[in-house]
């Protein structure tokens, strides 16, 4: 018979007439107990106005003492002036309204009014030192820009490229400084820099009459950045001292703060055994009193077994096995005894079957997404990420060869600034369509690693086929004869390729093999572009 011919059975309906037949039951038990229960309530009164108050009262000092803790952490972790203001505020407020709690049972106590007082006086001091260490933050992107600046200037220059090299070293090596924890390893850099310094200044001297009145004057720039009273070096090094500084403090304010956590929590634990032993005079009490109903209570206990009996096999086991097809996500229409009865059960069966068929469709066709590069149609980063850790693995595991190619399509900038965009991404299209053809075999991946760079994945490759392989797209690539007037290599647009092997029994990982590829394609950039080169 089919769901659509079947009588319709309430199973709400029968839980609610069994419910409310419980709670007329219960309501009689309740009218034979009153009576008894006076002697009870005069002990429950004695709870609710003696011990509750004590430990809700200790329940709200441990609450502020946790939300002071937490609020000194986000004080200490400030990255900017509007989450030092917040966490400072936040602190003062909690102090203060840990001492205005009402019947201040806990905090009344001298020592431990010295011991609040102690907190807010630290919260002040580290609230201090976050203040000052945020201006030296500030004062150091400055510093930073600066250094930008000199960059960009010294790249201006057509001053001799020794000079020029050694110079931007030097930008990098100050840069670096921002990366140093340590007072000592900051004050090792400023004897290297003070060397590197020199010879800047004798390479300096050395060059034309033409270019180093302009040279000098980074030069000195740079020394005025770096060496002066509000400098680089003075400034980090006071940055790192503030650090130093303020973990110090924030790790005796977190020391006070525990503290006084521990002692509210044994103030909260005395109140808690005080309202136990309420709680147990209260128990003893009343099970004397049931002693009187325990006939009445067998025969609710029989009612109430009887109805779960009925609830079980007709509500319960059905919902089990609706929870384990749901969790499962099939096999609804499958079981017939969803639908046995029916009833909500079978109605909520039947949904959550058409439920699961559409979010199975939705799930399979956002996963093809996900893997896909929206302009190419080829594999995206992340697919091809996923793809080659699987497949470094497997070769280690097979004890195959393996090859990742990195290309990278030459001065594409100057071609968007020249063709325009929409241009640019037609190449791309192009490119992509011919690398997907040229490898024909399943096992190898074609994908867009970013912008203009595309990489390639070569299971069961050696480096000799690999080199072979990576010539072919160069050459596929350029076949294309797309016009590219813009290159300074050639005509048409071009592409440069890196190429890193995993050999037969090398253990190395797949960020690893990344790497040596990407160093080969910046090799082959720096070659003079459309070229391979394999490390």
């Amino acid at each position: 018979m089919s769901s659509a011919t079947k009588r319709y059975y309430s199973s709400a309906r029968l839980l609610f007439a069994s419910l409310l037949l419980i709670l007329l039951l219960f309501v009689l038990l309740s009218l034979l107990f009153y009576h008894r229960l006076h002697q009870a309530q005069q002990i429950v009164s004695k709870v609710a106005e003696q011990a509750v108050p004590a430990v809700l009262e200790a329940s709200q000092v441990h609450d502020k003492v946790k939300a002071l803790h937490l609020q000194s952490e986000l004080l200490r972790n400030a990255v900017s002036q509007a989450a030092r203001d917040r966490a400072s505020q936040q602190i003062r407020q909690i102090i203060v309204q840990i001492s205005s709690l009402d019947h201040q049972q806990y905090v009344q106590h001298q020592y431990q009014q010295q011991r609040l007082q102690l907190i807010a006086d630290e919260a002040r001091s580290l609230d201090m030192l976050i203040a000052e260490r945020l201006v030296l933050q500030q004062q150091s992107r400055n510093w930073l820009d600066k250094l930008k600046q000199l960059q960009q200037q010294s790249q201006q220059l057509t001053a001799n490229q020794p000079w020029l090299l050694h110079y931007s070293g030097l930008l990098r090596d100050i840069t670096a400084l921002y990366s140093i924890d340590r007072l000592y390893n900051l004050r090792q850099s400023r004897k290297e820099l003070n060397m590197a310094l020199a010879s800047n200044k004798i390479m300096l001297n050395e060059l034309s009459a033409t270019a180093q009145p302009a040279a000098q004057v980074l030069h000195e720039q740079l020394l005025d950045a770096l060496l002066n009273e509000q400098g680089i070096l003075a400034l980090r090094e006071a940055e790192l001292s503030n650090i130093a500084r303020a973990t110090g403090k924030a790790n005796f304010l977190r020391s006070l703060v525990t503290d006084y956590a521990s002692e509210t929590e044994l103030n909260a634990y005395q109140s808690a055994a005080s309202l136990m032993q309420l709680s147990q005079q209260s128990s003893n009490s009343l099970a004397r009193q049931n002693q009187f109903s325990a006939a009445l209570a067998l025969a609710a206990i029989l009612l109430l077994l009887t109805i779960m009996f009925y609830t079980q096999k007709r509500v319960i086991k059905r919902l089990k096995l609706l929870n384990e097809k749901v969790q499962a996500g099939s096999g609804f229409a499958e079981d017939d005894r969803l639908f046995r009865s029916n009833d909500e059960i079978a109605e909520i069966a039947r949904s959550f079957n058409q439920y699961s068929n559409t979010v199975t469709a939705q799930q399979t066709a956002l996963e093809r997404q996900s893997l896909t590069d929206g302009l190419t149609g080829i594999a995206n980063r992340r697919h091809f990420d996923t793809h080659l850790h699987s497949s470094v693995a497997m070769a280690k595991r097979m004890k195959q060869p393996l090859a990742v190619i990195l290309l990278d399509v030459d001065d594409f900038k100057a071609f968007n600034d020249s063709y325009g965009h929409l241009a640019g991404d037609d190449t791309l299209k192009a490119i992509a369509n011919t690398l997907a053809t040229t490898l024909q075999r399943q096992v190898d991946l074609v994908a867009r690693y970013g912008g203009e760079e595309f990489a390639c994945v070569l299971p069961n490759t050696s480096p000799e086929q690999a080199f072979i392989m990576a010539e072919q797209l160069r050459l596929e690539v350029l076949a294309l004869m797309l016009p590219h007037q813009a290159s300074p290599t050639a005509g048409f647009v071009t592409i440069s390729l890196g190429i890193a092997c995993l050999k037969v029994g090398q253990d190395i990982s797949d960020k690893v093999l990344l790497n040596q590829a990407d160093k080969a394609l910046y090799q082959a950039k720096n070659q003079g572009r459309n070229c391979t080169v394999m490390l």
